[in-house]
C-alpha cells in the first residue's frame, strides 16, 4: 500500500502534466509533488517519459493498477475528492463552478484515446465528453449517459467568401482547407466529416490550443466546426455557414460501469443537467435528454447543492 498523497502525486502528473497544475488541485507544494511521485514510482518500479507533452508510464505496473482500484474505490466513497475531465468548452461553461466533492482537469485533452485510457487505468473518475465519440454499448469497462444533443455547423471567418452566397452546398465547402484533429482522434467526427469532403487540413494537437484551432478559421480561409455551446464561448469571432452537418454532438458523461449507479454519480449528473438547462433557455438548439435516473426529469430538475 502507498499513501494517497503519493499516488495523488504521479497520477496528477499523468494526467495534468506539471508539478504546478497538480499542486494547486490536491493541496500539495510543488517540491512535494515531485518527491512523492519518484516515491510512487520506486515502489512500483516503474518509470515515466514525456512524449509530445505528455507524461506515460514505462513498464509493467500490475500492483500500481491494483492500488488505483483501492484509491479510487476511497475517493468514491468519499475519503478524496472525485476527478472530472471535460473539454474546453464545457470545462467552463458547465464545469465552474467546480460542483462540490470534484476536482475539475485543464478541460484541455483532445480525443478520445487518451480520456478512455485515463478512465480505464483509473487516474480520471468521470469525463465529461461530446458526442458522438462515446464507449461502445458493449464496452466491458466503460459507459456513459447523454445529458442534450445538438446540431454542428461550419464556422468561418467574418468576411468569408462562403458568407456571400445565397445558397450553399457541401461542394461548395470543397476549394476551401477544413479543420482536421490527428487521424482517429474523434473517430465517428472524422468519418463524417470526410464522408462531405471536409476535415482536410490536419492541426498537430494532443492538447487544445485556440490559436491552432479557432484562431486559424479567424486568420485564414479555413473551415472549421461548432455547436451552439463552442459558439456560446467563442462569441462572435466565428459565423456559421447556412449548412448543417451530417452529425450532432451534445455533452455526454464517460465513467466506469462499477460508479454509474453510485450517488456521487448522480449528483454530478443532475447539476450539470440543471445547468444545461439554463444554457439550453436562450440556446434553442440544444435538446436536452431526460437522465436515466428515477425522479429525474429534466428541466424543472434542482441542483443537488447550491451553487456557490
Amino acid at each position: 500500500m502507498i499513501d494517497q498523497d503519493s499516488l495523488a502525486a504521479l497520477d496528477g502528473l499523468l494526467w495534468l502534466r506539471s508539478g504546478e497544475a497538480v499542486a494547486e488541485r490536491f493541496a500539495l507544494s510543488q517540491s512535494s509533488v515531485s518527491r512523492q511521485a519518484r516515491r510512487c514510482l520506486r515502489v512500483f518500479d516503474v518509470d515515466v517519459r514525456k512524449l509530445e507533452g505528455e507524461w506515460d508510464l514505462i513498464g509493467d505496473a500490475p500492483l500500481l493498477a491494483a492500488e488505483r482500484q483501492v484509491h479510487q474505490l476511497a475517493r468514491w466513497r468519499g475519503h478524496r475528492a472525485l476527478r472530472l475531465e471535460g473539454t474546453y468548452w464545457s470545462g467552463p461553461l458547465l464545469c465552474e463552478p467546480v460542483p462540490p466533492g470534484w476536482v475539475l482537469g485543464l478541460c484541455n485533452i483532445v480525443g478520445i484515446a487518451r480520456n478512455f485510457a485515463l478512465l480505464r487505468e483509473r487516474v480520471v473518475d468521470v469525463w465529461l465528453a461530446g458526442l458522438p465519440d462515446v464507449p461502445e454499448p458493449d464496452d466491458p469497462e466503460l459507459t456513459s449517459i447523454s445529458l442534450c444533443q445538438m446540431p454542428v455547423h461550419c464556422l468561418v471567418q467574418p468576411g468569408h467568401p462562403l458568407l456571400q452566397r445565397s445558397s450553399i452546398s457541401f461542394e461548395d465547402l470543397r476549394p476551401y482547407p477544413s479543420l482536421a484533429l490527428p487521424q482517429g482522434a474523434y473517430p465517428l467526427v472524422e468519418a463524417a466529416l470526410k464522408e462531405v469532403g471536409l476535415w482536410s487540413s490536419p492541426v498537430r494537437m494532443r492538447r487544445y490550443k485556440r490559436q491552432l484551432w479557432e484562431g486559424k478559421t479567424e486568420q485564414e480561409l479555413t473551415i472549421g466546426y461548432g455547436t451552439a455551446l463552442s459558439l456560446e464561448l467563442l462569441g462572435p469571432a466565428m459565423q456559421r455557414l447556412a449548412l448543417q452537418l451530417p452529425v450532432n454532438s451534445g455533452e455526454v458523461l464517460v465513467v466506469r460501469r462499477e460508479f454509474a449507479s453510485t450517488p456521487q454519480f448522480k449528483q454530478l449528473a443532475t447539476t450539470l443537467h440543471h445547468r444545461l438547462c439554463q444554457l439550453a433557455s436562450h440556446l434553442p438548439e440544444i435538446q436536452m435528454l431526460p437522465l436515466p435516473f428515477s425522479g429525474s426529469s429534466g428541466i424543472e430538475e434542482a441542483p443537488p447543492h447550491p451553487e456557490p
